[in-house]
């Protein structure tokens, strides 16, 4: 059966000349892999460039159940972004958010909420002009609710550590990454006064710290996380924000 619906790409694998394998977060069906015909030419339905990743589309899709592989007849482009790939800091921040997404999610089921949540961060990101260098770090946070596993907000005087295994502030610390030390969790903690529109200003220094611990946050939660090869050049990229 066709379905019409929205997409943002975020992965492809190349095995053909002209035929890519896609992974494509949906509104209406969550994770989907897709295979798409491509061509570069005048006569060709889908171009190259339209099924980038990042990229948010609508497209047309044949959907059988039991097949791991669905097929894509028509895609259009719904958003242009502006700045995003001319913007190397901007870049990087959206291809790291690609990446774990695409390690991160794999239910084949909507959501909303998360769709939204991802659209409206790469339409966000692209538009605006300063206060953005830490949109990946609440990014995550927001992620981790959909994934089942934000953390408690219960920091205080005496729960002062961030224990990664339970998600949550406790009276003693553990090893990193199985827990937080004190400088690391208050800084954790105050991730739950900020979002992404309203970013809180930090040092480098705490940027990479920040970065870390959530990564590590992610890696105790879900076992089967494999390398963020993203991660390397964000980490450099922290030099120059």
């Amino acid at each position: 059966m066709l379905h019409t619906t929205q997409g943002i790409v975020l992965h492809n694998i190349k095995y053909a000349d002209k035929r890519i394998i896609s992974k494509i977060y949906t509104k209406d069906f969550g994770l989907i892999s897709a295979n798409i015909h491509i061509g570069n030419s005048p006569k060709s339905k889908i171009k190259s460039g339209v099924i980038q990743p990042l990229t948010q589309i609508e497209f047309v899709v044949s959907l059988k159940e039991n097949k791991d592989i669905q097929q894509i007849s028509e895609i259009k482009c719904l958003f242009v972004y502006t700045d995003l790939q001319a913007n190397f800091n901007k870049l990087c921040i959206a291809q790291f958010l690609n990446e774990m997404l695409y390690k991160c999610i794999k239910e084949q089921t909507p959501n909303d909420d998360l769709f939204h949540l991802i659209c409206h961060t790469y339409q966000w990101l692209d538009k605006v002009d300063a206060n953005y260098a830490d949109t990946h770090i609440y990014f995550l946070m927001e992620l981790s609710k959909h994934l089942g596993f934000y953390p408690t907000n219960n920091y205080s005087k005496h729960l002062s550590y961030f224990n990664t295994l339970e998600g949550k502030f406790g009276g003693s610390t553990n090893s990193f990454p199985l827990g937080f030390d004190n400088w690391q969790s208050v800084l954790f903690s105050e991730l739950f006064s900020y979002s992404i529109t309203n970013q809180k200003k930090i040092t480098r220094l705490e940027r990479l710290a920040l970065l870390d611990c959530v990564i590590h946050y992610y890696k105790m939660q879900l076992p089967g996380l494999t390398e963020i090869k993203s991660y390397r050049v964000l980490q450099e990229m922290s030099n120059d924000m």
